[in-house]
């Protein structure tokens, strides 16, 4: 109970976030919380089933552009969006994902950057579907049940919204039958198949889950800046969005968070570098692989840790 006390408590803390913060502090936030919807889908496939994956910003994108047709080109509410984006980005993750989840190490990270570029190709070249270079514009703005939600600070509280609840179902999928499934199959995949684990179906329903949590993120990355190109899930996100997920630590959903935190404005706090500020993150990225390989929940003291595993039974 105390747990869930001081998650309800940030929650709060947060949604008051817009009644002091700057618009400029507001859209740092909105991006934060869009990223971690999408690195809490990658730790599906990449922390609890041992995959690493370089296209989630791809399937980001089908998100992205999914949610933007519904309304562009089809003249549905923005909320009827949100069930085929993640539909659609769950579909193209099992489709052309599947053949590979066979595959092991380095092998499956190859085919997850071909599945990148596949899709990528496909949003650039598409051009009567997606508008190619031109990208998709006129994106209306989010509303529901005719509440408009257009300011900064109304979409930080819709984002947040989906960030928490993004958090609430993964967390209960991985206190779940299926999450020990998935966390088996990541320490060893023969024993796991010894014991009665359907490993290949347990990896496929990951990849699922991975692209369904993107596909919400594509949602709310549309509608949040009502203009999407491809030069926006590019493979440059898709490594961006896996370092979040390492920095956290990959079997941690609240060190994803931290990272996404933290990671997702380090090109703003870093922005007095000027042109070396990527040689900066780099080499913050760098220093905490040596001091905290396991992810930034490794300086939380331990005790502190048992009691969210034990919570999360």
């Amino acid at each position: 109970m105390p747990r869930a006390a001081a998650f309800v408590a940030l929650v709060v803390i947060l949604g008051a976030v817009p009644l002091f913060a700057s618009d400029y502090l507001l859209e740092i936030g909105t991006f934060v919380l869009i990223e971690s919807i999408a690195v809490i889908g990658l730790g599906f496939l990449t922390g609890f089933a041992g995959r690493i994956s370089l296209a989630q910003g791809a399937l980001v994108g089908v998100g992205a552009y999914t949610a933007a047709l519904f309304s562009t080109a089809l003249g549905l509410a923005p909320l009827a969006g949100l069930p085929a984006a993640i539909i659609m980005s769950g579909a193209t993750a099992m489709l052309l994902g599947t053949p590979a989840i066979r595959l092991s190490g380095l092998y499956f990270v190859m085919a997850t950057i071909g599945l990148q570029q596949i899709i990528w190709v496909l949003m650039m070249n598409w051009i009567g579907l997606t508008g190619g270079p031109q990208g998709m514009r006129s994106i209306p703005a989010f509303s529901v049940v005719g509440i408009h939600f257009a300011s900064p600070g109304q979409f930080y509280l819709v984002a947040l919204a989906g960030a928490v609840v993004s958090y609430v179902l993964a967390r209960r999928v991985v206190a779940s039958r299926f999450g020990l499934f998935l966390r088996a199959v990541a320490n060893d995949e023969l024993a796991s198949g010894t014991a009665g684990v359907a490993v290949v179906r347990t990896k496929a329903v990951a990849l699922l889950l991975s692209g369904a949590w993107a596909g919400a993120a594509g949602f709310l990355h549309a509608y949040y800046l009502r203009y999407i190109h491809p030069s926006m899930f590019t493979l440059d996100f898709s490594v961006v969005l896996l370092t979040m997920a390492m920095f956290g630590g990959y079997q941690s959903l609240e060190g994803m968070l931290v990272a996404s935190a933290i990671l997702g404005s380090a090109s703003e706090y870093l922005r007095p570098f000027g042109e070396y500020r990527l040689v900066a993150y780099g080499a913050l990225l760098t220093l905490s692989m040596m001091f905290f390989p396991g992810g930034i929940m490794t300086v939380v003291p331990n005790r502190w840790r048992l009691s969210a595993a034990r919570s999360a039974k």
